[in-house]
């Protein structure tokens, strides 16, 4: 019978989790219960995970980690003679854990749920469903890290309580706030920032180095792209990730690297007062992230029952004490790097087909509500002809869901409208992000107004279904553009296709885009 896991994919590790006798357990790859989301090329072979970490400093020009950031970008890297995408990192990383996973359970692995950011977009959501499939991994759900992190810390707690979850990866970060109600999670809240990590903690540290070399050498690491010095960049990077990692028990840490290239040698002694300093922005971040969860949810501190920590960052006393100190006394999950691949794995199996022998008949059945991460609206026409953007799915609404909006043409025998899609908070259409648009043509224009329509529907995965309408017709143009849409008090979805049915017509005082 095949295998149902839960993956969280990261920035600088992935790891995987299967249900097993009654609890979630990670899955050893390679001896390790972490595997390096790192691709590296050799002659013609693609290699991924610990192989492929370990060619880092030899062969940097080939080498690549912590592209999760990038996936669902139009960003392209130039690797091992050939351009490649973030898609193609997360797919042969996908690949090479299934693979190995599978020859080790001597069983196939068929079915998964997958994590990623809270705040991911719905275009990374849907660039990670697409590395899934390209592994051949049917995803039952994707789902927000630190909403699997609650579920496996809260599991059968058999209280109602609520919850703060402080997620901070080697890449991104996220803040959640769920209540918990038995095995119901309801996401109340979320931030985050997708560029946020201990990546950036690292870089902190290697910036200040750079400056070193560059004063004491005048070579540019950032720059210069000749095999040695990407090797000593490389150099550079571990001796900044591992002075992070002994900064959180010592004072003081010496960097030595000898011979970085030719005959430099590189010292330096960084103070944790020092390094504090250089990461404080960082910090400063999260806390604006926590402090604006919670004037979301409408809540005090004082009224979060529990913060978990999550994520390898995490580790560092200083962010127990930054919690502590904003929040209340964290619970630092036992295993925190792993502690969100087993929630995907309890999810999973909840998604799956149960199998009695591995204990799956006694899992509990697991309700989760998530809201939508971003405001969504439209350019309109005001009652003066200037352009506005109007939200039409507030950030925080509840997913899944359905919305449509109706107006009408604004010109005599108008022959088509073009609607404009923003993402955004700023009530300035400008400042807003444009993802695009349609083009709507009308079939039968008349001299008065033409009522048209957009319909929008968004999967648990936030992944939109974007229907616009010519209802003088009941003409409809289906394209999937992937991002979210939900009813934010304008008609519903199920009362636009009565009218279509019915061929007839409701709306808002408000008028749709119809230049083009």
């Amino acid at each position: 019978m095949a295998i149902t896991v839960g993956i969280d994919l990261g920035t600088t590790n992935s790891v995987m989790s299967y249900w097993h006798r009654g609890r979630a357990n990670t899955i050893t790859i390679d001896g390790m219960n972490t595997f390096p989301s790192v691709l590296s090329f050799k002659n013609e072979n693609i290699i991924a995970g610990y192989q492929a970490k370990s060619r880092m400093l030899m062969d940097p020009a080939n080498t690549i980690g912590s592209t999760k950031r990038d996936i669902g970008t139009d960003t392209k890297y130039r690797i091992g003679g050939q351009t490649i995408t973030p898609i193609t990192v997360a797919t042969e990383v996908l690949k090479a854990m299934k693979q190995k996973v599978e020859e080790q359970f001597k069983d196939r692995i068929e079915d998964a749920v997958i994590t990623v950011p809270a705040y991911f977009t719905s275009e990374q959501r849907e660039a990670t469903l697409q590395a899934a499939r390209n592994a051949s991994l049917n995803v039952l759900r994707l789902v927000p890290e630190p909403t699997a992190a609650a579920i496996a810390y809260g599991l059968n707690e058999n209280k109602n309580q609520t919850i703060m979850v402080y997620d901070l990866g080697g890449g991104t970060f996220d803040v959640s706030i769920l209540k918990v109600t038995g095995n119901n999670f309801d996401v109340i809240a979320v931030d985050g920032d997708a560029r946020l990590g201990g990546d950036d903690f690292d870089a902190a540290i290697a910036k200040l180095l750079y400056k070193k070399v560059r004063e004491e050498t005048g070579v540019d690491l950032n720059l210069n792209k000749e095999r040695e010095y990407m090797a000593a960049r490389q150099k550079v990077r571990e001796s900044a990730e591992k002075a992070k990692i002994e900064l959180s028990e010592k004072d003081i840490v010496e960097i030595i690297l000898p011979n970085l290239f030719e005959d430099y040698y590189l010292e330096y002694e960084l103070s944790r007062k020092e390094y504090l300093k250089l990461i404080q922005p960082l910090l400063d971040k999260t806390i604006s992230k926590m402090k604006n969860v919670l004037k979301q949810a409408k809540l005090t501190a004082d009224d979060i029952d529990r913060v978990i920590l999550v994520g390898g960052s995490t580790k560092a006393p200083i962010i127990k004490e930054l919690v502590k100190r904003e929040i209340r006394e964290p619970y630092i999950a036992p295993n925190v790097d792993e502690v969100v691949s087993n929630g995907a794995a309890i999810l999973a199996v909840t998604l799956g087909t149960p199998d009695v022998n591995m204990g799956y008949d006694n899992l509990p059945d697991i309700v989760i509500k998530e809201k939508v991460v971003h405001s969504y609206g439209i350019d309109m026409l005001d009652s003066n002809d200037k352009l506005y953007y109007n939200i039409i799915v507030p950030r925080g609404s509840v997913l899944p869901a359905k919305s449509g909006i109706l107006g009408f043409t604004s010109k005599p025998y108008q022959r088509d409208v073009y609607m404009n899609i923003f993402r955004g908070e700023s009530t300035v259409l400008s400042e807003n992000e444009k993802l695009g648009g349609l083009s709507l043509p009308i079939d039968n224009p008349e001299k008065g107004q033409t009522p048209v329509g957009a319909i929008f529907e968004i999967d648990e995965n936030m992944i939109i279904k974007f229907r616009s309408v010519d209802l003088n017709r009941t003409s409809l143009k289906d394209e999937i553009i992937g991002f979210a849409y939900d009813n934010a008090g304008l008609l519903d979805l199920d009362s636009v296709e009565n009218l279509i049915r019915k061929n007839q017509v409701t709306y808002r005082e408000v008028k749709v885009d119809a230049s083009k």
